[in-house]
């Protein structure tokens, strides 16, 4: 369990949100980009969760600090579940398509999954917010913009390019 004289970084405190939906690019297919809104919606709400998690440490509320983890559970396992249906759609379209660089995307996906788990995982058994907070604030917007700007955006070109529906879903 984290201590509680352990803060979160005053950057972060002072944010807020996790990412700037003006900020995330779009690439050529609708699917994607409305994936890629939910999943900041959902982090932007578990950002406010641990922003809220910080304050109610600090004034020594056990109850309601107890509450505020158990949402913050409850959002890392929907943002959990979120992203593992968000690859597993994009790995599709990049199968379906015949997309060349396929294990370099399909392995970021792994990657960023494995460490939403380990995270996940950790939080379960520590409560560590600082981690937490530097997870959600720093890292993930960084890979996240990151990622849709360089491999999410050539997936849905060449996608489109080979005649994929910039409309449709990789189910259809």
């Amino acid at each position: 369990m984290a201590s509680p004289n352990q803060t979160i970084d005053k950057t972060i405190k002072n944010t807020k949100t996790v990412l700037d939906a003006n900020n995330i690019p779009k690439v050529d297919i609708d699917f994607m980009n409305n994936t890629h809104f939910e999943e900041l919606e959902l982090v932007e709400k578990l950002g406010k969760q641990i922003l809220d998690y910080q304050t109610l440490s600090e004034t020594g509320n056990p109850e309601n600090t107890q509450a505020s983890e158990q949402a913050i559970s409850r959002l890392l396992n929907n943002w959990l579940e979120h992203t593992i249906a968000h690859f597993e759609r994009e790995n599709k379209l990049m199968q379906d398509t015949g997309f060349p660089a396929y294990p370099v995307h399909a392995s970021e996906h792994e990657i960023a999954l494995e460490k939403l788990k380990n995270l996940i995982s950790t939080w379960e058994k520590n409560k560590d917010i600082v981690q937490l907070a530097d997870y959600v604030f720093t890292f993930w917007p960084d890979w996240f913009n990151t990622h849709v700007n360089t491999m999410d955006m050539m997936t849905a070109k060449f996608a489109v390019m080979n005649g994929f529906d910039p409309h449709g879903t990789p189910d259809q």
